[in-house]
């Protein structure tokens, strides 16, 4: 059979330095990102929302929680039709430095005491800004890991972004909790809140230093070269109608209609899972009047165990299939969902923090460690980056970005019972199971490319 595509070229060596690139973003992602949906339980309600009832306050402020996730689709579109025809390197350090910038600049943000409305309208502007970044970025890290690695680790190495989930949330809550512990309540509200924004000035500096160098990957350069080689494009400027028309991202869409639907419901489960669990969990403690120390020291050393669960669960992927590993993280959360919050009810450390286990060490690192590689083995090179950017995106907006939200509005609509929550929690699980059930098996399987060989690949020349 005669290869075409990304298998007709042998992959060189892989360099550990990819793996540093793509994890480091990633955690300073989920650094930000965490950071803002912790802050939203317990800061931005009262310092940018203070004239509000506290849990409608809390709603106000994941309402800006949330702002960034419908950004992210936008942002996924955006690089990811500059990853297609640009180049994958130079996306991850355009997101890398806008992300960084946001961050910081909320560490510096005026209050509402101070400017007035203009405060929460900054504050929703500066995370718009976050969530497009984030949607190139966790792309970008998962794809040039996956055209970086052996076929027979994508499974593993496609999860070490995701390793920046656990590492991203364990900087965080660890920052509140070192600031909360060390502060009055009084000074962390006053400024104490600003420090862990200001330190990702740091890790975004260092973010760069480390991806100055990466090398684009030999699946992108291949893809360049053959089109240099084919008919040279029209210079001429093209009405915006066309080039909507001839992107990479309708591309995607036309030519994998199935497989982009797949990842929109693939990861419900997971990104549902992930910001009810390990987000709102410290609302609805809150609400209950219970001590949140529990919960965000577990939090924390369940985020230091995923960054052993997550590659373990995607090198299990490599062994068995996609599929099973996915469906049965899946199925884990949808089993614990209920026990989850009676368990918080109890107010006993110790079953909080293997509550915490559960659902997010096993459940939700089960599906987070299989799908990476699972995404990107649906498209082909020459859209995998628009793909992926977009579908992934746009299924994190709908169901996990508006979860916190959702789930604290279902907690005053149930007049502050958890069971609109455990529904809401169950349902995101089966739609995971249904839509991995329904999708081939990537593992082993030959790529899009092989698989269409003979086919028009109805993308335009890079401009």
């Amino acid at each position: 059979m005669t290869q075409t595509g990304s298998s007709a070229t042998r992959r060189p060596v892989f360099q550990p330095r990819v793996a540093l690139a793509a994890v480091f973003g990633t955690t300073v992602e989920w650094y930000d990102f965490a950071l803002y949906g912790t802050a939203a339980a317990l800061v931005f309600n009262k310092v940018y929302f203070p004239d509000s009832d506290p849990l409608v306050g809390t709603v106000l402020a994941y309402g800006t929680f949330a702002i960034g996730f419908l950004a992210r689709p936008l942002g996924g579109a955006y690089f990811g039709e500059r990853g297609d025809t640009q180049g994958r390197k130079g996306v991850l350090v355009a997101t890398l430095l806008m992300m960084g910038l946001a961050t910081t600049a909320i560490g510096l943000l005026p209050t509402h005491a101070q400017i007035g409305v203009a405060a929460p309208v900054l504050l929703t502007l500066l995370r718009f800004v976050q969530g497009f970044a984030a949607g190139g970025e966790k792309t970008g890290a998962l794809i040039i890991l996956f055209e970086n690695a052996p076929p027979k680790w994508r499974g593993l190495l496609t999860s070490l972004p995701a390793i920046g989930t656990g590492t991203g949330t364990l900087l965080s809550t660890g920052a509140f909790a070192l600031t909360t512990g060390l502060l009055s309540e009084d000074a962390f509200l006053d400024w104490g809140w600003r420090i862990p924004f200001l330190l990702s000035a740091g890790l975004t500096f260092f973010g760069l230093w480390v991806r100055r160098s990466l090398p684009e990957t030999a699946e992108f350069q291949q893809v360049q070269q053959g089109q240099q080689e084919g008919p040279a494009a029209a210079t001429a400027p093209r009405p915006l109608r066309q080039r909507i028309a001839e992107s990479r991202c309708v591309a995607a869409w036309r030519r994998y209609p199935k497989e982009m639907l797949i990842v929109i419901g693939a990861g419900a489960a997971e990104n549902a899972g992930y910001y009810v669990f390990g987000t709102f969990s410290v609302t609805y403690a809150e609400d209950r009047g219970m001590s949140t120390s529990a919960l965000l020291s577990g939090i924390s050393l369940v985020a230091a165990v995923k960054l052993v669960t997550v590659p373990a669960f995607g090198a299990l992927s490599d062994r068995i299939g996609r599929r099973p590993v996915s469906i049965g993280g899946a199925l884990v959360l949808l089993a614990a969902a209920w026990p989850f919050f009676a368990v918080i009810d109890g107010g006993h450390t110790w079953g909080i923090w293997l509550a915490l286990f559960i659902t997010l060490g096993i459940g939700q690192s089960a599906v987070l460690g299989s799908q990476p590689a699972f995404f990107a083995e649906l498209f082909d090179t020459t859209v995998r980056f628009s793909a992926v950017g977009i579908a992934n995106n746009i299924g994190t907006v709908l169901t996990g970005g508006l979860a916190p939200l959702l789930a604290s509005a279902l907690l005053l609509w149930f007049d502050h019972s958890v069971t609109g929550v455990v529904v809401f929690i169950a349902l995101m699980s089966a739609l995971t199971v249904v839509t991995v059930a329904l999708a081939r098996e990537t593992r082993g399987a030959a790529e899009p490319a092989e698989q269409t060989a003979g086919r028009k690949q109805d993308v335009p020349t890079a401009p």
